[in-house]
C-alpha cells in the first residue's frame, strides 16, 4: 500500500483545465510547431538549407534563391549578396501586417493604428527608394520583380522570365550577367546611401 506524502493535496481540477488548455494554445501559434523533417526531406526541397541546433532538433530552413546559386558559383561577391538581402529584409519590413494579438506599445485610447503603417515600415520604404534611385532604374526594376514576389507571395519568381521581361535579354549567359550587374549596383547603391547618411 503506497503511503500519501504529508502535506499533498489532490491536483485541482481547474488547474489541470488551465494546464491543457495552455498546452492547446501552444499548439495552436506557429512559432511553435517547429520544422517537419519528412517534409524537408522530399526530393522538390533539395535546395531547402537546413540548420539544427545542438540537440539536433530542426531550427531553421531557407529555400536557396538564384542570388545564393550566382554567390555559390563564385560570380556574385559577398557585397552584393548582403545588399539583395538588405533589400529583401526592408521589402519584408514594409509589407509586414500586423496579426495576432496586438502590440503593447503604449496608446492614449489603446485603438489599432488605422493605417496600419509603423514608423519601421515608413523608414524601410525610405530605405528602398534611396537604394533602387541610386542603382539606376533598370536594376531597380529587375530586382524589386525578383524580391518583391519571393519575399511579399512567400515563391520565387523564375529568374530568367523576369530578366527576359524586364530587358528584353533571351541570352542564358547574358541574363547572368545582367542579374549579377543589378545586383553589384545595388551594393554600390546602398554604400553610396550609407556614407550620406553618414556615421
Amino acid at each position: 500500500m503506497s503511503r500519501r506524502r504529508r502535506g499533498a493535496r489532490p491536483t485541482d481540477p481547474a488547474e489541470m483545465a488551465r494546464r491543457r488548455a495552455a498546452e492547446r494554445a501552444r499548439g495552436q501559434e506557429p512559432a511553435a510547431w517547429g520544422l517537419d523533417g519528412e517534409a524537408l526531406a522530399l526530393p522538390t526541397n533539395t535546395e531547402v538549407q537546413t540548420g539544427s541546433d545542438a540537440a539536433g532538433r530542426l531550427i531553421r530552413a531557407r529555400r536557396q534563391d538564384v542570388f545564393d546559386l550566382l554567390r555559390a558559383r563564385g560570380r556574385l561577391s559577398p557585397a552584393a549578396l548582403d545588399a539583395v538581402r538588405r533589400l529583401q529584409e526592408d521589402i519584408a519590413c514594409l509589407h509586414r501586417t500586423q496579426t495576432g494579438g496586438g502590440s503593447y506599445a503604449p496608446r492614449v485610447d489603446r485603438s489599432i493604428d488605422p493605417q496600419g503603417f509603423s514608423d519601421a515600415r515608413r523608414r524601410a520604404g525610405a530605405r528602398i527608394e534611396a537604394a533602387l534611385a541610386r542603382a539606376g532604374p533598370v536594376s531597380a526594376r529587375l530586382l524589386a520583380a525578383l524580391c518583391e514576389p519571393d519575399v511579399v507571395l512567400g515563391r520565387a519568381a523564375d529568374w530568367r522570365a523576369v530578366v527576359e521581361r524586364e530587358t528584353g535579354e533571351t541570352l542564358a549567359d547574358a541574363q547572368g550577367a545582367i542579374l549579377r550587374m543589378a545586383c553589384e549596383n545595388l551594393a554600390g547603391a546602398y554604400g553610396m546611401a550609407d556614407r550620406a547618411r553618414g556615421p
